[in-house]
């Protein structure tokens, strides 16, 4: 392809881009995709929750147990843990919100004297309601993630007792020689949700408990809730620790300016031991990616799924080369070459 045939193509795709773009935001089909995504969204994630649940219902199905008493009792265990959570955990996650602020508009506050100069000053500029709001925006996006997630659930559960799998029943359609590919990537993607899941909770509970030691004699009062902030926080590559870190070093140098250093410290040590022995360790098997790539599909993710997607970011990154990897396979790029090259 010469470079006059190139710039031709450019400029046409550029007109189809923007006349595209026009007709979108006219007709309001952006819209339109949107309701159908957010409708189809449960069945997304009732599908990923498949790809988790499916190797560990397999490794359970055996001659004494078959398939459906095996996902009769992971999913009623999966139940019990989410009303276990529901009753013991979110009333009192409820009452510390409510109280902090009920303190906050009281007034009643426990601030080092030294802060509350600066403390009245945000909020007289209404820095402070700002943050409020977006703690109230946090917990919208939690209420649609939970809705979301049991509508999800429920879907899974009938696609795992009856043992369908959707994807593969769509693959049979393909023609013979594609099928293979499909299957071996699909194969890959199940194995890699499994692992990189299984390396993800474990992170998370060695950093709880990691955390727990130190911040008992830091923060006696809130050293598990503190402990519980840090590794949530830690989901998050790269910027996970800062977004965890900061707000609890503040804190305690807020309240005592001691406490602030320690905290600081033990903060700066667990994130070292995390990042370079427990997470290399874990994360090692199913996850390989260059941090550039990882840092644009942080940004990429989160900005479509929010804190979910900044968890999961690394693993819809390998979704994406894998199923690239399966269009290269299957000469997809190829062929839309030939197409552009001929006209």
């Amino acid at each position: 392809m010469n470079k006059v045939t190139l710039a031709k193509n450019i400029i046409i795709f550029s007109i189809c881009a923007i006349l595209l773009y026009y007709v979108i935001t006219l007709f309001q089909i952006g819209a339109f995709f949107c309701y159908v995504f957010n409708l189809f969204f449960p069945l997304i994630i009732a599908l990923f929750f498949h790809f988790l649940l499916d190797p560990l219902i397999d490794y359970f199905t055996n001659e004494r147990l078959s398939r459906k008493i095996v996902v009769v009792h992971i999913y009623l265990s999966l139940s019990l843990l989410f009303v276990i959570g529901c009753y013991f955990i979110a009333p009192y996650i409820l009452e510390q919100c409510l109280k902090f602020y009920n303190q906050y508009c009281n007034g009643h506050l426990r601030l080092n004297p030294i802060f509350s100069t600066i403390f009245n000053f945000l909020q007289q500029y209404q820095v402070i309601d700002y943050l409020m709001g977006i703690l109230n925006g946090w917990t919208q996006s939690v209420i649609y993630w939970v809705t979301n997630i049991l509508l999800a659930m429920g879907i899974s559960f009938y696609l795992s007792y009856d043992n369908m799998h959707l994807i593969e029943k769509l693959i049979v359609y393909l023609p013979f020689d594609k099928q293979g590919p499909c299957m071996q990537t699909l194969k890959r993607l199940k194995l890699l949700t499994y692992q990189f899941m299984k390396s993800l909770i474990l992170d998370f509970l060695f950093f709880f408990l990691m955390c727990l030691i130190p911040f008992f004699f830091i923060d006696e009062d809130l050293f598990l809730w503190i402990a519980l902030f840090l590794s949530i926080t830690n989901l998050v590559p790269y910027i996970g620790p800062y977004i965890g870190g900061i707000p609890v070093v503040i804190y305690e140098y807020i309240a005592d300016p001691q406490m602030g250093y320690v905290a600081f410290i033990a903060v700066i040590v667990l994130q070292y031991l995390e990042s370079s022995y427990l997470q290399p360790y874990l994360f090692s098997k199913c996850i390989r990616l260059h941090p550039i790539a990882l840092f644009i599909a942080l940004t990429f993710f989160g900005d479509l799924f929010g804190i979910v997607g900044m968890i999961f970011s690394p693993l819809l990154l390998s979704y994406s080369l894998l199923l690239l990897e399966l269009l290269k396979n299957l000469n997809v790029f190829t062929k839309v070459k030939q197409i552009v090259s001929k006209e």
